[in-house]
């Protein structure tokens, strides 16, 4: 599950932060997931609690932002919104796909008192 190691990372990001801009708290923490990054943000939620527990973050709202992916058929040129439960070209049918967007994931905000 690299769901754990992600959150891991952010929670040595989020903490860095905190020192450099001398925060003591923060309300909030919101994580944009690309829907083609391969990160499962129900797994995202459950391992930020995890690894927020028993820290100065462990009662920070953690908001995950679902974004679509695009693809672009290699066959046909159709750019489409990409379902990564059914990577196939809507307009042609195959399977030569390009990814456009969708395959990042960004810490978007930090929120402080």
């Amino acid at each position: 599950m690299h769901e754990l190691g992600i959150c891991d990372a952010l929670l040595k990001m989020v903490r860095g932060i905190m020192k450099d801009e001398e925060l003591t708290e923060v309300e909030k923490i919101t994580v944009e997931v690309g829907s083609l990054s391969g990160v499962v943000p129900r797994f995202l939620a459950d391992c930020w609690e995890a690894v927020a527990d028993g820290t100065e973050l462990e009662k920070t709202e953690f908001v995950i932002e679902e974004l679509p992916g695009t693809a672009r058929c290699m066959d046909c040129g159709e750019q489409f919104i990409a379902d990564l439960n059914d990577l196939t070209c809507p307009a042609c049918k195959g399977k030569k796909l390009l990814p456009l967007t969708g395959r990042d994931l960004t810490l978007k905000e930090i929120l402080a008192p």
